[in-house]
């Protein structure tokens, strides 16, 4: 068991709300170390598409799992955790409040949730073999061999969801039990303050998220994605990474260079709802609406939290 006296600050939300800033602002106060939680920013050279912390951001603070692996290879969610789990551990050995910061609701669930997740090594030869039945007989026909085998995690993943669907099963089939009988819960050993970030006006979001993805353009996303795709090809990573997967259609001269945009803005602002939702379910989170608040006094009201006072009335 972990020593508990030292909190773990765990920093959510949906895109484009301020994460990152929030994180940097307390990590560099409380002289600790930054976590990232997301999915995207493990793989290696996809920095700009995924608003990986800039190498300034990460000279301020101090930032554990990112860079991970390249666009090619299989990252889990249990590799994460294990890796993730080992940081914290290390961090409050050292007296320090490690902070985990991302918009990656299933690794949150998994690090600091306490969902167990079975820990089996990507079966590449099955994996190929399911990822074969689906491109010759559709997603539909995948989806419901997961249902004959596995019928409670059929109800749980999206029939379109190729890459969960074809782990659920390699998983199922691999062990000889469902993967949701394999898929267990128990309380995790951290002390965990939960601050969450939104924006209550969503044409407000949409606004901000525009801004960005013009920011990335001008600092060089579409290179950065035609480089990436030109080394990997439509790498699953790449092809389930917005930014990265609406401008490999435009390089296939599937659409244009401003219907790959708009497609952005577009998929990104419903990641965002996403998220939202799947923080939602956290009834832990303290929450703070970006658009209500002045960043100080989001600072101020996390640092009353992290303290253990109450913090003032909104």
């Amino acid at each position: 068991m972990v020593n508990q006296s030292e909190p773990v600050i765990a920093i959510v939300g949906s895109t484009c709300t301020g994460k990152t800033r929030l994180s940097l602002e307390i990590g560099a106060g409380l002289n600790t170390e930054i976590i990232a939680c997301d999915s995207r920013t493990v793989y290696r050279q996809m920095d700009i598409g995924t608003a990986k912390p800039s190498l300034e951001e990460q000279a301020k603070v101090a930032h554990h799992m990112l860079n991970l692996v390249e666009p090619s290879e299989n990252y889990t969610v249990a590799q994460f955790k294990e890796s993730a789990t080992v940081v914290i551990e290390k961090l409050i050995e050292r007296k320090c409040k490690p902070i985990v910061c991302g918009g990656t609701g299933f690794y949150f669930r998994n690090l600091l949730e306490g969902l167990q997740i079975p820990s089996v090594e990507p079966q590449n030869e099955l994996r190929k073999e399911l990822s074969g039945f689906a491109e010759e007989n559709g997603n539909a026909a995948l989806h419901a061999r997961l249902a004959l085998l596995d019928p409670v995690s059929a109800m749980r993943i999206n029939v379109n969801d190729r890459f969960r669907v074809v782990r659920a099963l390699e998983v199922t089939m691999y062990c000889g039990k469902p993967f949701s009988e394999l898929t267990t819960r128990k309380e995790p050993p951290f002390n965990i303050i939960w601050i969450g970030l939104f924006c209550q006006d969503r044409e407000l979001l949409l606004q901000m998220i525009r801004r960005r993805i013009a920011r990335q353009v001008s600092d060089g996303l579409i290179d950065e994605v035609q480089l990436l795709y030109e080394l990997y090809g439509r790498a699953h990573s790449l092809m389930h990474t917005v930014g990265y997967a609406e401008l490999i259609r435009y390089f296939d001269q599937e659409i244009d260079l401003m219907e790959a945009i708009d497609l952005i803005e577009l998929h990104t602002y419903q990641l965002a709802r996403k998220q939202l939702i799947w923080f939602r379910s956290n009834k832990k989170i303290n929450w703070f609406a970006i658009d209500q608040l002045p960043f100080a006094k989001i600072v101020e009201q996390t640092y009353h939290l992290i303290s253990g006072r109450a913090p003032e009335l909104l």
